[in-house]
């Protein structure tokens, strides 16, 4: 309950009320990814968000890095059905030609 919830009442002392701040909002979740087998063919992968509905069922989390290395071994792919594919693979693009 907040203070602009409250009112005091009258007559009754809320002074022996104790009383704590809330914690502040909790920080926002590190991007994850989750890479799987693909079901269309062995030997090669799909890397999803991992809040992707094919996500689920199994497969390796990994981190961003993680994830955009995964994308660059043979038969790797980004899934299209989440956001893999619109932020990994232009993060992937950018660093071709490095390292």
């Amino acid at each position: 309950m907040t203070d602009r919830q409250l009112t005091p009442i009258e007559g009754v002392d809320l002074s022996g009320v104790p009383t704590r701040r809330l914690p502040g909002p909790p920080p926002p979740p590190a991007p994850g990814w989750v890479v799987r087998p693909a079901p269309e063919r062995r030997g090669r992968t799909v890397v999803h968000d991992a809040a992707c509905r094919r996500a689920s069922g199994g497969g390796t989390e990994l981190g961003t890095r993680e994830a955009v290395d995964a994308l660059m071994r043979d038969g790797a792919r980004a899934c299209t059905e989440c956001d893999a594919a619109a932020v990994l693979v232009p993060a992937l693009e950018l660093g071709q030609g490095h390292g």
